[in-house]
């Protein structure tokens, strides 16, 4: 564990109920200028603005107490003078003797760079390498930060343990690289797995309460929208047969406790970048030749994975089905080569107008189209459909043959439902069928529901 600590950056000090000091790693010395052996003769109290604290005491006793969990401090250096910092405190034990831990971040660089010279460093609003931390009511979900203004390029990893310090640790390592997301407990991996926002890898402990490692593995592999994600074991099982078993349910590597940082970093770089490369030939795999957008096979996982979602989360799904008017005579009369180009504009146009990043538009097959909306009710849906109806005529495609009007239209069948154990998917999908049946027998060019 020591060797682990002496590899993260920011400053990390182990007190005990008294003050003193347990533990600090390299970069306490470091950036303080105190010899490490004097550092572990001293109070905290000493080191921490005392002057400006005169409820040290106090303070201390309420971090005990669970009061508190984070707060800004003034860390004294050894030549006099002072660095603004934050802290991020919670209770554990070290060699069996209860105590706080604490990681506290350097604040001097951020100070510098955005504070007015007369500020107090405990009225600086802080930030950590881009995240702000976002304090939460309670302590349970207080375990993972909100990340804001996070580079989109980064990849995401999902940590799960049920020991906070652990959490915390390999956060302030890995934050610099991925967007970090955490969680204390396989439930709420789960959660995190399956939302809108999932990670790429996920490094995930076995011993933990309620669910272990190897149910969530499980349950993770077992669902279409998961069951790709890369997972790596970090456990303290160093039994042959514990790997095996892991190996046998899918992870793609397993770390042993207590872990080398570099060996962790280097591990993740190398199955961030496989699954990248996977990513890529899957997508190629989903892309329609003809029009560029996705196709079938990707509308039938997407529309599973968001039906399983929506089931979960009890909202509704839409599904929208889309048909080209007299297609067939527009093909027989301008030749197929205008009929390619025909539906690749239309592809495109209703790729353009479906705006959510969450929503997906496919080819069904020859000139029919599919739209799936997430989290969108039966009015929503209608309001979509039309959009799309009307963004296609747009297009002022002409067509001498049409026995709607003189330009390319559409016509446009709209299902809603709300997924539950009395109904299905197939059963959405057939209502959206039988709404465009419907839209094609009132005239064409509509929009209708069944």
């Amino acid at each position: 564990m020591k060797n682990f600590l002496e590899t993260i950056e920011d400053m990390i000090l182990i007190i005990n109920r008294e003050g003193r000091l347990l533990y600090a790693n390299t970069a306490v010395p470091k950036k303080l200028g105190y010899p490490h052996e004097e550092l572990m003769s001293m109070h905290i109290l000493t080191i921490t603005s005392a002057g400006k604290m005169a409820e040290g005491e106090k303070i201390l006793a309420e971090l005990f107490a669970g009061k508190k969990e984070s707060l800004p401090l003034s860390l004294e250096k050894k030549e006099g003078t002072s660095i603004p910092a934050k802290a991020r405190i919670w209770q554990g034990k070290w060699h069996n003797e209860p105590c706080l831990f604490a990681i506290i971040k350097d604040l001097s660089k951020e100070e510098r760079a955005s504070s007015p010279p007369f500020l107090e460093p405990d009225e600086i609003h802080t930030g950590i390498s881009g995240a702000a931390w976002c304090e939460k009511p309670d302590f349970a979900s207080d375990i993972s930060c909100e990340l804001k203004d996070e580079e989109p390029s980064k990849p995401r990893v999902l940590i799960v343990d049920d020991q906070l310090f652990n959490l915390k640790l390999l956060e302030s390592a890995l934050k610099e690289d991925y967007i970090v997301m955490t969680a204390d407990n396989g439930i709420e991996a789960l959660e995190l797995a399956t939302g809108k926002s999932q990670p790429d890898i996920i490094l995930l402990d076995i011993i933990m309460p309620v669910m272990d490692g190897y149910e969530v593995c499980i349950r993770l592999r077992e669902m279409p929208e998961t069951r790709d994600i890369p997972v790596i074991f970090l456990s303290a099982l160093k039994n042959e047969k514990n790997e095996e078993y892991a190996l046998q349910l899918g992870v793609v590597d397993y770390i042993t406790k207590p872990f080398s940082l570099p060996i962790i970093k280097g591990r993740l770089r190398n199955h961030v970048e496989q699954k990248k490369y996977r990513d890529r030939q899957k997508e190629n795999s989903y892309i329609d030749e003809l029009t560029q957008i996705a196709n079938r096979r990707k509308f039938n996982e997407t529309v599973t994975i968001e039906w399983n979602r929506a089931r979960r989360n009890g909202n509704s799904l839409s599904v929208l089905m889309i048909d080209v008017d007299c297609f067939k005579k527009y093909n027989d009369f301008y030749g197929h080569l205008e009929g390619d180009k025909c539906l690749y504009k239309i592809a495109q146009t209703l790729k353009s107008n479906v705006k959510r990043s969450s929503d997906l538009v496919a080819r069904w097959g020859g000139e029919e189209f599919a739209c799936v909306l997430t989290d969108t009710d039966r009015i929503g849906a209608m309001l979509v459909g039309e959009r799309l109806r009307r963004a296609v005529v747009k297009l002022n495609i002409p067509s001498e043959i049409s026995d709607v009007d003189r330009v390319v239209t559409a016509s446009i069948g709209v299902a809603t439902a709300l997924p539950a154990v009395d109904n299905s998917l197939e059963e959405l999908l057939h209502k959206a069928d039988m709404a465009l049946y419907k839209a094609k027998k009132t005239g064409r060019n509509c929009v209708c529901t069944p």
